[in-house]
């Protein structure tokens, strides 16, 4: 049983860019939508998200109209190659190196992202991760709703989901490494044992210099 594990934010952390956002722009490119609304959304919501004042709930609800009539097998076709095309270039080089190095000290790797789990679990999976967590959306005929289901992935949501996963594998590490770029980590920041800012906000800079954390400059 490991007695270290180690969590890191996706967007903005691992790649250089939010995946959300990415795969909105995405699905505009291949026609799969046309109405400007979903990347004027995207435009608020990120601006709302760096605020701190984001509805995570609305958004969403909007956001997952452009797929509430696409069965999910198909939109499993369209996330490889959005990884592949998208993510796979703006993965920075020495989160993959940070990875590889957990990996050959057999310490457990998870991602936690407050982005939709569909996005997340297949993009940690092509960064060799097979832990994530997003927030997960109510199906309903085999496609994504926009409705969440369970504790979202946001904030302290990050640690309460967290927190069960740990319950649930039975474990009880030690010591809780986390790698961020965001303010709104905060309440993970407070729960691990050693924090790693990543290019951070300038909110998050300012905490970490009064809190010792270790802060990172990850380039492409």
């Amino acid at each position: 049983m490991s007695q270290q594990i180690t969590v890191f934010d996706l967007d903005d952390t691992l790649i250089c860019g939010d995946s959300s956002l990415l795969w909105t722009e995405y699905l505009w490119e291949k026609g799969i939508i046309t109405d400007h609304r979903f990347i004027e959304a995207d435009q608020k919501m990120m601006a709302d998200y760096s605020a701190g004042k984001l509805d995570m709930h609305d958004y969403l609800a909007f956001n997952l109209q452009s797929l509430n009539q696409v069965h999910y097998e198909q939109v499993d076709i369209w996330l490889t190659d959005f990884v592949e095309t998208k993510i796979k270039p703006i993965s920075y080089p020495a989160a993959k190196k940070q990875l590889d190095i957990y990996r050959q000290q057999n310490i457990p790797i998870i991602i936690i992202s407050a982005t939709v789990s569909f996005v997340v679990k297949k993009v940690a999976a092509a960064l060799g991760v097979p832990t994530a967590m997003g927030i997960d959306m109510v199906m309903k005929d085999d496609c994504y709703t926009g409705s969440i289901l369970g504790i979202p992935t946001f904030r302290e949501g990050k640690v309460a989901r967290l927190q069960q996963w740990l319950t649930e594998q039975n474990l009880s590490p030690q010591h809780i490494f986390f790698y961020t770029d965001s303010m709104n980590d905060l309440p993970m920041c407070l729960f691990a044992n050693e924090v790693f800012t990543v290019n951070a906000d300038i909110r998050l800079q300012k905490e970490a210099r009064n809190h010792g954390w270790k802060q990172l400059n990850w380039v492409l």
